[in-house]
């Protein structure tokens, strides 16, 4: 018995040694994904260290001491202070603040009133204004706790000052001011959400693409799974001997994917709206073209890895370590905001970014359908490109 036991074992080992997709998903695709996320959260919340804060700085006081604050502010490695575009130098300083957090270049802003300083020793000091975006959860947070230290430590700095001076002042017979305290009270720091205003849930936009994209993803790849069993039942040889041609045959399944993920998509929306109140049949039109290209890139990637793979099997195993790798790279597993400045511009190869990207300027930056151009253009060539892939990759099929 133990022998029988131990050479079934074998059987099974010397299975699994030569099939070798399944050898990369059992030892190669978990330590990718540990890289993956290693990475993700080098320098960021996971890793004792703090991500570098894009934050735009208006500052509307002439006095040094509101100069001494920006100055610590972009001292601080913790922040990487972002100019305003050329465009917008002549503009209000709060609208350029706020457009910033629009436009997506900073995620917060500070704005230093004018007579800030001055106002600090009295009764009723004035505030300084932070406007943020709600759905980024850490920089606002941690922004503010930046802001409020350095101030405090600018007013510490000049109260010690003007303490050095009055001492001076004393010592040379003359009658001084009364010195004002060492430590200075904490400044005031008022949070702006710039764009909750109106939606119930900040962040719910984001979750419903990066979910919608993912899925998606699965369901068009699993479906274009249907050209590998057409090839082995000699169905697609028989239609490729008939009228119909290769092209035609590619096309008609891009469009059944499509419409099938577009219904998917819009399914998940509708949810959405029904049940967190995301405001879709608002904003139905920027909606609408965001979802016909992102189904038409995932369509077109579906039957590229279709053509190019040569079992169902094959295509299972390839479809769920790339469509788990741009999830994770692209935001769909992780929210793009947590991610190092250098894993977000590499989460750009991967269409899931784009679409997150573009349904968010949508649903929560309320930003105009002209501003969707760089997503939609993106998914656009995208989808082209896959497709004329696939095209070329199918002539395998032709020459049967």
């Amino acid at each position: 018995m133990p022998r029988l036991v131990w050479e079934v074992t074998l059987v099974g080992l010397r299975r699994l040694w030569h099939g070798k997709l399944e050898l990369v998903l059992v030892f190669v695709v978990p330590v990718v994904f540990f890289t993956i996320f290693a990475l993700i959260f080098t320098g960021g919340v996971g890793s004792g260290k703090t991500k570098r804060i894009k934050a735009a700085v208006e500052n509307l006081d002439a006095d040094p001491l509101a100069a001494m604050l920006i100055d610590r502010l972009v001292g601080d490695p913790s922040i990487r202070i972002v100019n305003a575009r050329s465009d917008q130098a002549t503009r209000d300083p709060y609208d350029r603040a706020r457009d910033a957090i629009l436009d997506g270049s900073a995620a917060v802003s500070l704005v230093v009133p004018e007579g800030w300083a001055e106002s600090q020793p009295t009764s009723a000091p004035a505030k300084l204004f932070l406007l943020y975006d709600a759905s980024d959860q850490v920089a606002p947070r941690l922004m503010a706790s930046l802001v409020g230290r350095a101030a405090g430590e600018a007013l510490a700095v000049r109260a010690r000052a003007r303490r050095v001076e009055a001492r001076k002042t004393a010592s040379d017979g003359t009658r001084a001011a009364p010195a004002p305290p060492l430590v200075a009270a904490p400044p005031a720091v008022e949070s702006i959400d710039v764009l909750a205003d109106g939606k119930s849930n900040p962040v719910v936009a984001m979750y419903a693409a990066g979910i919608a994209v993912m899925f998606l993803l699965f369901s068009a790849t699993g479906s274009a799974g249907s050209l590998l069993e057409e090839e082995e039942t000699q169905t697609l040889e028989r239609l490729l001997a008939s009228r119909v041609g290769m092209s035609h045959i590619l096309v008609g399944k891009w469009l059944q994917l499509s419409i099938v993920g577009g219904l998917q998509i819009v399914v998940m929306f509708a949810w959405a709206q029904l049940v967190f109140g995301l405001d879709v049949l608002g904003r139905l039109g920027g909606f609408l073209m965001m979802t016909v290209v992102t189904v038409a890139a995932a369509g077109a990637l579906a039957l590229m890895l279709a053509a190019a793979c040569r079992s169902r099997a094959q295509l299972n195993a390839v479809s769920v370590i790339l469509v788990l790798t741009m999830s994770a790279l692209g935001g769909s597993m992780v929210p793009r905001y947590l991610m190092s400045e250098s894993m977000q511009e590499v989460g750009r190869v991967t269409f899931n970014a784009w679409a997150i990207d573009g349904y968010t300027k949508v649903f929560w930056r309320d930003l105009p359908i002209g501003s969707l151009w760089p997503e939609l253009s993106v998914l656009a060539v995208s989808a082209a490109a896959m497709l004329l892939g696939a095209r070329v990759l199918a002539t395998r099929w032709e020459a049967v």
